[in-house]
């Protein structure tokens, strides 16, 4: 029986693997992602206990959370006009309902398994940004033009993506610390590789992830040092290299452009200023009034896209015309499936916070998500949804250990 169950958790690990190269090569060759979910799916159902399943399901609220935050999704399909619109949405998150089921139903994989995953994602985010950089330099040998460096132009594996890297970077870059501070023997090599995620992070000019990075970065670095973790030595480096990383931001024509422009819709929410010419502050402001029209049950997720562009479309035409989101994933659920969508949304991000034996990088990852969920809609696409869905059952299940 041990030996069918370890049979079982080599699958999952494997599986995990292939779906976590997947993440790299999603937009370009989809065997890698779809292989691991399907090969997670099969070990699930193969490995039977059904019953013993559902038990661990019901005794989890997280896991509860996250399917019954997908299943409002489906409900939603009974109330929406746009249908083919609707499926597609629900066809996306299925991912949020299926991974936590078989993810966080079983034992899965061991806290050493689940770390060498992460590990494994650090090292290919670190092959992600070393690729995009050379792709981006050739790109400037042709055009000459600095803007290739930047933001959309960096990104070659994920095109037009710039939000969802930079999610991915953050994680990545706190995995590397993380093993840098537990005292890996290769230091020097995560070290370095840190420093190549930390260049990208700056040069991709995610707005919400300078903020979520910085913040996340500062209350890690207080909690690790009260804890003693961190020695004075220590925190000095520390502190020089979030330094260097403010000075990087604010220094570059084109990451400090993105600054000003974030501090004029800033402005502009407070009702100072009316100097921007990013959309997404209307948008917030058009989405709570649909909200407010409809806020016990949503629009229904066929709905909510379409009412919002034709809305912003009336009052604001001066804007170039696209089906626009909510850029604001709080405001995406609570208009697609109402107030019980954004309220699980709300408690998946809040309450590992009040338990204690949660892992610093489960913690790490939602704060970083829960930040970044205030000016994009992340699980609008597939890069969103899946990272989201894999990550969250995955770090749940880490508990902290003084080894790793």
């Amino acid at each position: 029986m041990n030996k069918e169950k370890n049979n079982y958790t080599q699958y999952y690990f494997y599986a995990s693997i292939s779906l976590v190269i997947g993440l790299l090569t999603q937009d370009f060759f989809k065997i890698p992602l779809t292989g691991g979910l399907i090969a997670i799916g099969l070990t699930w159902i193969f490995s039977f206990s059904y019953k013993e399943k559902l038990k661990n399901i019901l005794k989890d609220p997280l896991a509860i959370s996250l399917m019954l935050y997908y299943l409002l999704h489906l409900f939603s399909m009974t109330y929406t006009d746009n249908i083919a619109e609707g499926w597609n949405d629900v066809l996306l998150k299925i991912s949020i309902f299926l991974l936590p089921l078989f993810m966080m139903s079983t034992s899965f994989i061991s806290g050493q398994k689940r770390f060498q995953i992460l590990k494994i994602f650090a090292l290919l985010m670190m092959l992600m940004a070393a690729s995009d950089l050379i792709l981006s330099f050739l790109d400037y040998n042709e055009s000459g033009s600095s803007r290739v460096f930047f933001y959309v132009g960096l990104t070659h594996f994920l095109p037009g993506q710039p939000h969802y890297v930079s999610w991915y970077y953050s994680m990545a870059l706190f995995i590397s610390l993380y093993q840098i501070l537990r005292g890996s023997n290769k230091k020097l090599l995560w070290a370095l590789g840190a420093g190549l995620l930390l260049v990208s992070l700056i040069l991709l000019t995610s707005r919400a992830f300078y903020i979520a990075f910085t913040f996340v970065f500062i209350v890690s670095v207080v909690k690790a040092f009260r804890s003693s973790i961190l020695s004075k030595q220590t925190l000095r480096v520390v502190i020089l290299a979030l330094g260097l990383f403010i000075i990087g931001i604010i220094s570059i024509p084109n990451t400090s452009s993105r600054i000003i422009d974030a501090k004029n819709e800033v402005k502009s929410l407070m009702g100072t200023s009316s100097k921007h010419t990013n959309p997404r502050v209307h948008l917030w402001e058009h989405g709570v009034q649909l909200i407010v029209e409809n806020p016990l049950l949503g629009l229904g997720v066929g709905d909510a896209r379409e009412a919002l562009t034709k809305t912003f479309e009336e009052i604001r035409p001066n804007f170039f015309r696209y089906n626009f989101n909510f850029h604001n994933q709080y405001l995406q659920s609570w208009a697609e499936v109402g107030i019980l969508g954004v309220l699980l949304l709300i408690f998946l991000m809040i309450r590992p916070f009040s338990q204690k034996d949660q892992h610093p990088l489960f913690l790490i990852f939602l704060g970083l998500t829960l930040i970044g969920f205030l000016t994009e809609s992340m699980l609008e696409r597939q890069a969103g949804v899946l990272f989201f869905a894999f990550m969250y059952p995955l770090l749940s299940g880490l508990k902290p250990k003084k080894v790793e």
